[in-house]
Protein backbone atom coordinates (compact mmCIF):
# COMPACT_ATOMS: atom_id res chain seq x y z
CA UNK A 1 0.00 0.00 0.00
CA UNK A 2 1.19 3.61 -1.16
CA UNK A 3 1.99 5.79 1.69
CA UNK A 4 1.80 9.91 1.54
CA UNK A 5 3.40 11.93 4.03
CA UNK A 6 1.48 14.15 6.11
CA UNK A 7 4.94 16.45 6.24
CA UNK A 8 4.74 16.88 10.32
CA UNK A 9 7.63 15.75 11.72
CA UNK A 10 7.27 13.14 14.12
CA UNK A 11 4.22 11.76 12.31
CA UNK A 12 5.38 10.25 9.13
CA UNK A 13 7.55 8.66 11.73
CA UNK A 14 4.35 7.31 13.41
CA UNK A 15 2.73 6.39 10.54
CA UNK A 16 5.35 4.32 9.38
CA UNK A 17 5.32 6.73 6.27
CA UNK A 18 2.47 8.94 6.11
CA UNK A 19 -1.62 7.89 5.22
CA UNK A 20 -2.50 5.57 2.69
CA UNK A 21 -2.93 7.24 -0.38
CA UNK A 22 -6.59 7.54 -1.65
CA UNK A 23 -8.18 6.78 1.96
CA UNK A 24 -10.01 8.56 3.97
CA UNK A 25 -8.78 10.20 7.33
CA UNK A 26 -10.62 11.50 10.60
CA UNK A 27 -8.53 13.88 13.15
CA UNK A 28 -10.68 14.73 15.96
CA UNK A 29 -9.81 16.83 18.54
CA UNK A 30 -11.22 18.96 21.05
CA UNK A 31 -10.68 23.62 21.04
CA UNK A 32 -7.59 24.22 20.55
CA UNK A 33 -5.88 20.79 20.14
CA UNK A 34 -4.27 21.81 16.77
CA UNK A 35 -6.73 20.44 14.05
CA UNK A 36 -6.73 23.00 11.55
CA UNK A 37 -2.96 23.23 11.62
CA UNK A 38 -2.64 19.69 11.10
CA UNK A 39 -4.92 19.71 8.30
CA UNK A 40 -2.71 22.57 6.69
CA UNK A 41 0.44 20.59 7.18
CA UNK A 42 -1.50 18.13 5.02
CA UNK A 43 -2.27 20.15 2.17
CA UNK A 44 1.07 22.03 2.33
CA UNK A 45 2.73 18.90 1.99
CA UNK A 46 0.39 17.77 -1.44
CA UNK A 47 0.98 21.03 -2.81
CA UNK A 48 4.80 20.79 -1.89
CA UNK A 49 5.12 17.55 -3.73
CA UNK A 50 3.13 18.41 -6.88
CA UNK A 51 -0.30 17.58 -5.87
CA UNK A 52 -3.31 19.80 -6.47
CA UNK A 53 -5.61 20.42 -3.37
CA UNK A 54 -8.76 21.70 -1.76
CA UNK A 55 -9.31 23.35 1.42
CA UNK A 56 -13.51 23.48 2.48
CA UNK A 57 -13.41 25.59 5.52
CA UNK A 58 -16.44 26.28 7.64
CA UNK A 59 -14.72 27.05 11.10
CA UNK A 60 -13.22 30.88 9.45
CA UNK A 61 -13.42 32.88 6.19
CA UNK A 62 -10.49 32.47 3.42
CA UNK A 63 -9.27 36.08 4.30
CA UNK A 64 -8.93 34.63 8.13
CA UNK A 65 -7.59 31.79 7.54
CA UNK A 66 -4.37 32.65 5.01
CA UNK A 67 -3.48 34.93 7.62
CA UNK A 68 -3.75 32.78 10.48
CA UNK A 69 -1.80 30.15 8.03
CA UNK A 70 1.12 32.97 7.20
CA UNK A 71 1.97 32.60 10.65
CA UNK A 72 3.20 29.32 10.65
CA UNK A 73 5.24 30.12 7.66
CA UNK A 74 2.37 28.78 5.03
CA UNK A 75 1.55 30.87 2.16
CA UNK A 76 -1.05 29.45 0.08
CA UNK A 77 -2.05 32.32 -1.93
CA UNK A 78 0.21 32.57 -4.65
CA UNK A 79 -0.43 28.88 -5.69
CA UNK A 80 -4.20 29.58 -5.23
CA UNK A 81 -3.40 32.41 -8.07
CA UNK A 82 -1.49 29.47 -10.06
CA UNK A 83 -4.61 27.20 -9.82
CA UNK A 84 -2.92 24.31 -7.43
CA UNK A 85 -5.43 24.90 -4.76
CA UNK A 86 -8.55 26.36 -3.93
CA UNK A 87 -9.80 27.49 -0.74
CA UNK A 88 -13.60 27.38 0.13
CA UNK A 89 -14.22 29.44 2.87
CA UNK A 90 -17.05 30.93 4.21
CA UNK A 91 -19.25 31.74 7.61
CA UNK A 92 -21.71 28.79 8.06
CA UNK A 93 -24.95 31.03 8.58
CA UNK A 94 -24.13 32.24 5.05
CA UNK A 95 -23.37 28.95 4.05
CA UNK A 96 -26.46 27.28 4.96
CA UNK A 97 -28.77 30.71 3.73
CA UNK A 98 -27.20 30.05 -0.02
CA UNK A 99 -28.48 25.88 0.36
CA UNK A 100 -31.68 26.53 1.65
CA UNK A 101 -32.22 29.54 -1.00
CA UNK A 102 -31.74 27.09 -3.37
CA UNK A 103 -33.09 24.06 -1.85
CA UNK A 104 -29.99 22.07 -2.07
CA UNK A 105 -29.95 19.01 -0.79
CA UNK A 106 -27.28 16.61 0.22
CA UNK A 107 -26.63 14.94 -3.37
CA UNK A 108 -26.84 18.45 -4.59
CA UNK A 109 -23.70 19.84 -2.22
CA UNK A 110 -21.61 16.70 -3.10
CA UNK A 111 -21.72 17.63 -6.81
CA UNK A 112 -20.95 20.82 -6.51
CA UNK A 113 -17.60 19.24 -3.84
CA UNK A 114 -16.61 16.77 -6.40
CA UNK A 115 -17.32 19.33 -9.56
CA UNK A 116 -14.31 21.40 -7.95
CA UNK A 117 -12.16 18.76 -7.06
CA UNK A 118 -12.16 17.31 -10.56
CA UNK A 119 -11.65 20.91 -12.32
CA UNK A 120 -8.29 20.97 -10.16
CA UNK A 121 -7.46 17.10 -10.48
CA UNK A 122 -7.38 17.53 -6.86
CA UNK A 123 -5.22 14.60 -5.07
CA UNK A 124 -5.52 16.24 -1.68
CA UNK A 125 -9.02 17.29 0.04
CA UNK A 126 -9.54 18.97 3.71
CA UNK A 127 -12.93 19.34 5.10
CA UNK A 128 -12.65 21.41 8.30
CA UNK A 129 -15.08 20.58 9.83
CA UNK A 130 -16.90 17.68 8.92
CA UNK A 131 -19.37 18.52 11.92
CA UNK A 132 -19.26 21.78 11.11
CA UNK A 133 -20.42 20.46 7.03
CA UNK A 134 -23.09 18.28 8.51
CA UNK A 135 -25.21 20.66 10.48
CA UNK A 136 -26.19 22.09 7.07
CA UNK A 137 -28.59 19.13 7.20
CA UNK A 138 -31.58 18.65 9.53
CA UNK A 139 -32.21 15.19 9.64
CA UNK A 140 -29.64 12.06 11.45
CA UNK A 141 -30.02 10.12 8.77
CA UNK A 142 -29.33 12.48 5.86
CA UNK A 143 -26.39 13.51 8.27
CA UNK A 144 -24.74 9.85 7.68
CA UNK A 145 -26.01 9.24 4.33
CA UNK A 146 -24.31 13.16 2.94
CA UNK A 147 -20.99 11.68 4.96
CA UNK A 148 -20.96 8.51 3.31
CA UNK A 149 -21.78 9.66 -0.14
CA UNK A 150 -19.01 12.83 0.08
CA UNK A 151 -16.36 10.23 1.24
CA UNK A 152 -17.25 7.41 -1.68
CA UNK A 153 -17.34 10.25 -4.38
CA UNK A 154 -13.72 11.68 -3.23
CA UNK A 155 -12.44 8.60 -2.82
CA UNK A 156 -13.60 7.33 -5.99
CA UNK A 157 -11.71 10.41 -8.14
CA UNK A 158 -8.78 9.00 -6.24
CA UNK A 159 -8.41 11.74 -3.65
CA UNK A 160 -6.90 11.01 -0.16
CA UNK A 161 -9.11 12.73 1.82
CA UNK A 162 -8.84 14.70 5.81
CA UNK A 163 -11.80 15.45 8.06
CA UNK A 164 -11.13 17.71 11.40
CA UNK A 165 -13.87 17.12 14.02
CA UNK A 166 -14.14 18.33 16.42
CA UNK A 167 -15.26 16.37 20.14
CA UNK A 168 -16.63 17.60 23.17
CA UNK A 169 -14.90 18.60 26.01
CA UNK A 170 -13.88 16.00 28.60
CA UNK A 171 -15.63 13.44 26.83
CA UNK A 172 -14.27 10.11 25.55
CA UNK A 173 -15.72 10.63 21.87
CA UNK A 174 -13.91 10.51 18.95
CA UNK A 175 -16.30 12.19 16.69
CA UNK A 176 -19.54 15.54 17.35
CA UNK A 177 -22.51 12.65 15.93
CA UNK A 178 -20.65 9.27 16.91
CA UNK A 179 -20.77 7.82 13.34
CA UNK A 180 -18.13 9.87 11.97
CA UNK A 181 -15.63 7.80 13.15
CA UNK A 182 -16.82 4.74 11.72
CA UNK A 183 -17.13 5.71 7.74
CA UNK A 184 -13.47 6.48 7.56
CA UNK A 185 -10.17 4.72 7.14
CA UNK A 186 -8.22 6.34 9.80
CA UNK A 187 -9.01 7.56 12.70
CA UNK A 188 -6.38 10.42 14.58
CA UNK A 189 -7.18 11.92 18.33
CA UNK A 190 -5.78 15.25 19.16
CA UNK A 191 -5.59 16.60 22.88
CA UNK A 192 -5.39 19.60 24.40
CA UNK A 193 -4.99 19.51 28.23
CA UNK A 194 -4.54 23.04 30.16
CA UNK A 195 -2.54 22.89 33.13
CA UNK A 196 -3.55 25.59 35.62
CA UNK A 197 -0.84 25.75 37.87
CA UNK A 198 1.77 26.00 35.15
CA UNK A 199 -0.56 28.06 32.44
CA UNK A 200 0.27 25.88 29.45
CA UNK A 201 -0.95 23.76 27.12
CA UNK A 202 0.01 20.43 26.82
CA UNK A 203 -1.27 18.55 23.30
CA UNK A 204 -0.93 14.91 22.41
CA UNK A 205 -1.48 12.92 19.29
CA UNK A 206 -2.82 9.09 19.14
CA UNK A 207 -3.79 6.78 16.37
CA UNK A 208 -7.26 5.38 16.99
CA UNK A 209 -7.72 3.28 14.05
CA UNK A 210 -5.28 2.89 10.46
CA UNK A 211 -6.84 0.14 8.22
CA UNK A 212 -4.92 -2.14 6.27
CA UNK A 213 -1.30 -0.67 7.69
CA UNK A 214 0.62 -0.75 10.72
CA UNK A 215 1.79 2.30 12.51
CA UNK A 216 3.20 2.84 16.06
CA UNK A 217 1.04 3.05 19.03
CA UNK A 218 1.32 5.35 21.80
CA UNK A 219 0.16 8.62 22.79
CA UNK A 220 2.90 11.52 21.63
CA UNK A 221 3.09 14.85 22.96
CA UNK A 222 3.73 17.52 20.60
CA UNK A 223 3.94 21.10 20.40
CA UNK A 224 2.65 24.23 17.96
CA UNK A 225 4.68 27.18 17.42
CA UNK A 226 5.36 29.80 14.36
CA UNK A 227 6.78 27.08 12.41
CA UNK A 228 3.67 25.27 12.93
CA UNK A 229 3.26 21.75 14.49
CA UNK A 230 6.05 18.82 15.82
CA UNK A 231 5.14 15.73 17.24
CA UNK A 232 7.69 14.21 19.60
CA UNK A 233 8.93 10.59 19.93
CA UNK A 234 10.51 10.77 23.27
CA UNK A 235 8.63 10.71 26.72
CA UNK A 236 6.60 13.35 27.73
CA UNK A 237 8.18 13.71 31.26
CA UNK A 238 11.36 14.96 29.62
CA UNK A 239 12.55 18.18 28.08
CA UNK A 240 9.58 18.61 25.94
CA UNK A 241 7.53 20.06 28.49
CA UNK A 242 10.45 22.42 30.27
Amino acid sequence: MKKIPVGIKGVDEILLGGFPEGKSILVSGNCGSGKTVFASHFISQGLKDKENAVYISLEQDKTRLLLDLQEIGMDWEQLERKNRLRIIGGNLAYVKMLKDKRKAGFVDVVQEITDVVTELKAKRVVVDSINLFLTLFDDAAEQRNCFSQLNFALQELGCTVLYTCEVPEFTSSLSWFGFEEFVVDVVLLLKRNYQSELNINKRFLEVIKMRGTDYKEGVFPFKITNKGMEVFMNDPSTEFFH
